[in-house]
């Protein structure tokens, strides 16, 4: 265990750094989600002897593909469940991040590591489709919905500037193709670095097809 602990660690700092700061502050995070999890269900207990490479550096790689900070958009995390990856990529220092979590259990949760970690992150507790600020200029989501689903909920908050950048499994190009069948959109497919059959898509330019 300890050995699989310290190899997830190490490629964590080799591919996205070794600020102490950073891995203090995760393992901060860790320490909370730890407690938390007896009482809410965070994580797969299957998944946290991995927790650095299955959560954190998986949720950590995406931080190159969102869009440079400013002070009139945001990158919004769908479905942020027990934080990931809008939690890390705070702790990785972007300023930007809201949470969206409709379980209030989970959202207290995110409140807590918000507060405790002193973190420069809001949270909307409540359902993707009512929030209604024009202010997502990149939206993420981890684990949340198949892509046709996701595109329904967040039609309302994208324009032609919004970039989508989402964690997908293996059968990622099955939800592109269920997905084109009520969407326009660009896609753009690119390695995991924590899982050889799972993908990064970014997704931009999107608009709902109407029939007539």
């Amino acid at each position: 265990m300890q050995d699989n602990r310290d190899k997830d660690i190490a490629a964590f700092k080799k591919n996205i750094g070794e600020d102490r700061d950073v891995i203090r502050k995760i393992e901060s995070f860790i320490k909370i989600l730890d407690f938390h999890q007896e009482k809410i269900n965070l994580i797969g207990k299957s998944t946290r002897l991995r927790i650095w490479d299955r959560h954190i550096l998986d949720s950590a790689q995406i931080k190159k593909y969102l869009h440079k900070e400013n002070k009139e958009n945001i990158t919004l995390d769908v479905g942020s469940g027990a934080g990931f990856p809008g939690i890390i990529l705070s702790i990785l220092g972007r300023e930007d991040i809201l949470l969206c979590e409709k379980s209030k259990k989970k959202a207290n949760f995110l409140k807590i590591v918000v507060k405790e970690l002193k973190l420069k992150v809001k949270i909307f507790d409540g359902r993707i489709e009512d929030y209604k600020k024009k202010n997502v200029k990149t939206l993420v989501a981890r684990a949340f919905s198949p892509l046709k689903s996701l595109l329904a909920k967040v039609k309302h908050l994208t324009n032609e500037e919004t970039v989508l950048v989402l964690h997908k499994g293996e059968r990622y190009y099955e939800e592109i193709k269920d997905a084109k069948g009520s969407f326009s959109f660009n896609w753009e497919c690119l390695k995991s670095l924590t899982n050889p059959s799972a993908k990064i898509l970014k997704i931009k330019n999107i608009s709902e097809i109407y029939e007539y």
